[in-house]
């Protein structure tokens, strides 16, 4: 088999979703051919599909590819530049010889399909590569062996029928787990500071049964994290900022899978400042005030802890009940809430009443 060839790929996320096309985008036009002939592509120009002068990766600047329309592109060769992903939908990706695609997300919706037509052909991926199984599939029918194989990184993750060299991933397993081996990790975050972190692996794809799991993070003030449970905790953060966070999973045949994310950790705002306590007559209504910081806003509850909210987004709360009122500011755009609540107490008093035949005076007493 010939040696697989990476260039350099710079590794960024990826989001497994169907998007609107974007400028640099490439769709097979229903034609059938090679991936290097240009005929068979359209590109999209910002404004409409135009018929394409180059092939999808070609040349830089490469965005989304979609082979669809019954379309079959055959590969054969490495293509020299990274672009964004890869979906095949009511189409066929053929591997027809050695091949390199330097893409971190291809999908396989309704009816796609990869096929590999030549013996002892493999279809390299860079590290970190994912394949999703979304309706489509990796194509096991005879004459099915250990020559046809996919290579993710530097090594074979899997063979057609599973054998040869140590490879233990067949294609079938790819297509009953949805997809190759896959870390997405994600988070509670934003968080609020003092907030614990709660971090999830998201494992899926061929070997996540039984993987191992290593977490690592960076962040202000010389932070450091390191853990190998699934989805572990953090108590420890005490600096707002940005935090990285990178998740590696390895099945137990030692393929693997990383990803990153990055979390945000926010201020606690300052309690809000009480405009004074107020005294009016019983029957009478008032309007108990708070003042805060920019964008940020207050809500008003009948308890110092829990307990009901009265109203909301509002430095201003007017009522005739006498009692306390306990205001709280919250930031508007990350939603974290102030440590402390402030009452603002509001106090009857019975008044009395004189009247003459023109007005009427209300005395405290």
């Amino acid at each position: 088999m010939k040696k697989a060839i990476f260039l350099n790929f710079l590794f960024i996320p990826y989001y497994f979703c169907l998007c609107a096309q974007i400028n640099n985008d490439y769709r097979t036009n229903g034609n059938n051919g090679n991936w290097t002939n240009t005929s068979i592509w359209e590109v999209y120009n910002g404004t409409a599909w135009v018929a394409a002068t180059n092939y999808p990766g070609q040349i830089t600047g490469t965005n989304n590819i979609s082979i669809e329309g019954n379309s079959e592109v055959t590969i054969n060769t490495i293509i020299p530049n990274s672009f964004n992903s890869l979906s095949i939908t009511s189409g066929k990706l053929l591997i027809g010889d050695d091949a390199t695609l330097n893409t971190l997300l291809i999908t396989l919706y309704n009816n796609g399909l990869i096929e590999w037509i030549t013996n002892n052909t493999d279809l390299a991926l860079p590290m970190n590569a994912v394949i999703i199984i979304s309706g489509g599939n990796l194509v096991e029918e005879t004459p099915c062996n250990a020559t046809k194989t996919l290579t993710i990184g530097t090594t074979v993750y899997a063979s057609c029928n599973g054998g040869g060299g140590g490879v233990d991933i067949d294609f079938s397993d790819i297509n009953n787990n949805g997809g190759t081996l896959n870390a997405l990790p994600t988070s509670n975050a934003p968080l609020c500071l003092g907030q614990p972190l709660s971090l999830f692996a998201n494992p899926s794809g061929a070997g996540s049964s039984g993987a191992s799991y290593s977490w690592s993070g960076s962040g202000p003030n010389e932070y450091s994290f390191n853990s190998t449970l699934e989805n572990p905790t953090d108590t420890t953060i005490s600096t707002i900022g940005t935090y990285t966070f990178t998740i590696t999973i390895t099945d137990s045949f030692s393929n693997s899978n990383s990803n990153t994310l990055n979390i945000i950790v926010n201020e606690i705002p300052n309690s809000p400042q009480s405009q004074g306590n107020q005294t009016v007559c019983s029957g009478t209504t008032a309007t108990l005030n708070a003042t805060v910081g920019s964008s940020e806003t207050v809500d008003w509850y009948d308890a110092i802890i829990g307990g009901a909210l009265l109203l909301a987004n509002n430095t201003n709360f007017t009522t005739s009940v006498s009692g306390s009122y306990y205001a709280e500011t919250r930031n508007t755009n990350s939603g974290c809430t102030s440590s402390n609540r402030t009452e603002i107490i509001l106090y009857n008093k019975s008044c009395t009443v004189i009247t003459n035949r023109r007005i009427t005076y209300r005395v405290r007493q």
